[in-house]
């Protein structure tokens, strides 16, 4: 009788004794060089695996077995004495068929790895209440992720960080926790776990906040006159420094206007006007400058795309860790489940799911297998796969779009250009006819009103100001707006792009026909192929399921244990005696059967445009399922509201299959539509069509479309979409909804209706009061004190 030790895996009893002890008391050879063992798995059938190599170290053996029993899908695990064969009988329980002998593969793997150095964590200086902490081998960016994780253990009051002297410091509660459990904890921790460290206070925020507290001073008189004349003075640091930029540059600008008017306030002892005068030139800035940060941010978190350790295989077979900006062409790396993948390059051996939408846009995990393609920053959901690197470093995908987004920067704001150019035009002829009534009158009180009196800060303040009113009702109907500019840009966009996936579509795939061969109805169809999907999980599989159940009709329990399926073509299963399978052209010519036969068989054509399974019984073809992706409810509303009266061109622009592409673009009526674009390529459409002197709308949601979106004139994006896209995006419909776009786009038109009223209301005022001014009519108001 094979001598040999039988464990069920979370139902009967774990293994935690020693490898000896599971081997009824005999030890096996173990392996002396440090080396864990190299542990081989082999899949002889479906649910059932064998792993061979263990024996030679008890070590591995024993992890092995430990993780083996933590398996919810291990049914019987058995170990035989002798040869240490590990035989395995398994139920499959992940959405991806084969998905844990790949997984158990993978474990393998990694107990083949030495483990990588840890960081080292040690105490510097201890209080009672508070520890400082010296940090080895983390970056200065990890070190205050590490603040930010130890802020939020319980017991801790703060924790601030040092990255420059590689310290942490962190204060706490006596009574909860002691130093030695905080150092415990640090090095107990997970990096992956640690948040992000918090993003410094804006300046311009910083800024505001002082000019506010200056100006309330000087309205209550909170301090002696020349105490809140060094206040404002400071307040008007920003527009000296500006004022004498210009003048080095032989520029003159409103800002030299504004800088006179707060120099002869103050002098004047109008302290009150010359703190409201920097206060709204402060508030202007805010609302101006804020789009500056949004591109640094976006590309802060596009960084965090980036992969930064690769396993590469070296010329002897083993592997190595090395950093992904070391590796370079021709290299031979792995990745495994849940792993980003740190190179474009070429699948060599191993089937696995990746998930590509961040990067192109496909609305489902692609199936890549040898001779495919996989790109940098790509992320790899089941199964393992060897590349042969092609593109590493600044090279692959994911670095270009960061240089594209490096190159964007925040763009021009030509709304607040052209009234700043009215401005300056009008700050010769101001201290003109200042100068001019000082020679004429000899009196200063009448320069003074006019300088006071200038066109400059209320030109400057008009379109910051109607766009806080745009935004601030936007905001109130879940539209983001991050700028004045943006709000122009709007209301002239000649031409929207929009994305597909998540965008126009929910990315859900729904049937929309079933078309039978002949001697087949569409209840037989329907059924058989949902009895065939009933145990699939791919987005798919489920359309059909749905519609099976939308139809009403049975859907037969497949005989067990005699399915087969192959990642990304199709499925066979015995339903009721018979051998049903459900898939693409590929599955079916695989299965014998010769797709224009198929065809000819149907009781109506099917559009080659439309995405299609096919179904055939017994090696002959049944019918057909066509399905498409299902559009948001609002979307071809909203594209003809766009096209009214011809006022703008629609564009869709896709990382997704030509005939997806197109089947959406004929039932949203879109002008143009283009598929399998990369980033690069979405940005160079944009770029071209701005260069055809298009004002352009990009509507997106992914990290593909973040380059399209910095370079388009305006950005628009949907929450729920990535981060960088919500970043990137210079408008944010916050509540997801396509309809908010045309409300947007009317924030838009309504704002430079209020800007042309604003502009109005302070140049005529304003002229009528330098008039007044020079005739001496309207003197400058008396010293408060």
């Amino acid at each position: 009788m094979r001598a040999e030790v039988e464990f069920l895996s979370g139902i009967a009893r774990g293994w935690r004794g020693r490898a000896q002890d599971v081997l009824d008391g005999n030890e096996v050879q173990v392996r002396t060089s440090g080396r864990p063992a190299l542990v081989h798995v082999s899949a002889v059938s479906p649910g059932r695996l064998l792993i061979r190599g263990a024996s030679e170290d008890t070590e591995t053996l024993r992890k092995l077995l430990d993780w083996l029993d933590t398996r919810p899908e291990v049914q019987v695990a058995t170990c035989q004495r002798a040869t240490g064969l590990v035989k395995v009988h398994y139920r499959d329980t992940s959405r991806f068929p084969g998905a844990f002998a790949l997984k158990v593969r993978d474990f393998a793997f990694t107990l083949h790895q030495r483990a990588p150095r840890p960081f080292q964590v040690e105490v510097s200086h201890a209080l009672p209440e508070r520890v400082r902490l010296h940090v080895r081998g983390l970056e200065d960016d990890d070190i205050l992720k590490l603040a930010a994780w130890a802020a939020t253990q319980v017991g801790v009051h703060k924790a601030s960080a040092s990255p420059a002297i590689h310290s942490l410091v962190v204060t706490f509660d006596p009574e909860v926790l002691n130093a030695n459990q905080l150092v415990a904890a640090v090095r107990m921790s997970e990096p992956s776990t640690w948040p992000a460290a918090p993003a410094p206070p804006k300046r311009e925020w910083v800024a505001t906040a002082f000019n506010s507290a200056v100006l309330a001073a000087c309205v209550v008189r909170a301090a002696p006159v020349p105490v809140l004349a060094a206040g404002v003075a400071v307040t008007g640091l920003p527009l000296a420094q500006r004022a004498f930029e210009s003048v080095a540059a032989r520029r003159i600008t409103v800002d030299l206007l504004d800088l006179a008017a707060v120099g002869v306030s103050l002098a004047t002892g109008q302290v009150q006007t010359a703190a409201l005068i920097t206060w709204l030139l402060g508030i202007g800035d805010l609302l101006i400058e804020r789009s500056a940060d949004r591109a640094r941010s976006a590309i802060s978190r596009l960084m965090r795309l980036e992969v930064l350790n690769a396993w590469r295989i070296r010329a002897g077979g083993d592997v190595e860790q090395v950093r992904a900006d070391r590796l370079k062409e021709g290299d031979l790396i792995v990745v495994h489940s849940g792993e980003s993948v740190p190179a474009d390059g070429t699948v060599e051996s191993g089937t696995a799911w990746v998930d590509e939408k961040a990067l192109t846009g496909e609305s489902e995990p692609r199936v890549r297998e040898a001779g495919d393609r996989v790109l940098a920053a790509s992320v790899v959901g089941e199964g393992s796969l060897r590349v042969r690197v092609l593109r590493a470093g600044v090279e692959t995908t994911a670095s270009k779009i960061l240089h594209i987004l490096e190159g964007a920067g925040a763009k021009p704001m030509t709304l607040q250009a052209r009234v700043d150019k009215v401005a300056n035009s009008m700050v010769l002829p101001t201290f003109g006819l200042a100068g001019a009534t000082w020679l004429w009158t000899r009196e200063a009180a009448r320069p003074i009103s006019i300088l006071i009196t200038d066109f400059g800060t209320g030109v400057r303040i008009v379109v910051p100001a109607s766009a806080l009113v745009a935004m601030t009702l936007a905001a109130r109907q879940g539209i983001l707006i991050k700028g004045a500019q943006y709000l122009e840009r709007l209301a002239q966009a000649d031409t929207v792009v929009f994305d597909k996936t998540g965008t126009l579509t929910l990315g859900v795939p729904e049937v929309v026909d079933v078309i039978p061969a002949e001697g087949w109805s569409v209840q037989d169809v329907v059924s058989l192929s949902a009895a065939a999907e009933l145990r699939q999980s791919h987005p798919v599989a489920e359309a059909v399921r749905r519609h099976a159940q939308v139809v009403g009709v049975q859907v037969p329990q497949p005989d067990a244990g005699m399915e087969e399926f192959v990642l990304g073509r199709g499925v066979c299963a015995k339903v009721n005696g018979r051998r049903v399978c459900v898939g693409s052209v590929r599955w079916i010519q695989h299965q014998g059967v010769d797709p224009a036969k198929a065809r000819a068989v149907l009781v109506r054509p099917v559009d080659d445009r439309a995405s299609v399974l096919w179904v055939t019984v017994d090696g002959q073809p049944a019918g057909c399922i066509v399905y498409v992706e299902t559009l948001r409810p609002e979307s071809a509303r909203v594209v003809q509201a766009l096209k009214e009266n011809g006022r703008r061109r629609i564009i869709l622009l896709s990382g997704d299959t030509p005939a997806r592409v197109a089947e959406v673009a004929s039932r949203l009526g879109v002008d143009e539509a283009i598929a399998e674009l990369l980033p690069e390529d979405k940005a160079a459409h944009v770029r071209s069509l701005r260069r055809q002197g298009r004002i352009v709308a990009m509507v997106g949601d992914g990290i593909n479309d973040a380059p399209a979106l910095a370079l388009a004139d305006v950005g628009i994006s949907l929450r729920g979409a990535t981060d960088v896209a919500l970043e990137t995006a210079d408008v944010v419909l916050l509540r997801g909804n396509l309809d908010d776009l045309l409300v947007a786009f009317a924030a838009g038109e309504d704002t430079l209706t209020r800007v042309r009223r604003g502009l109005g209301l302070v140049l005529v005022p304003n002229a009528v009061a330098m008039v007044l001014a020079a005739l001496g009519l309207l003197p400058p108001p008396p010293r408060p004190w």
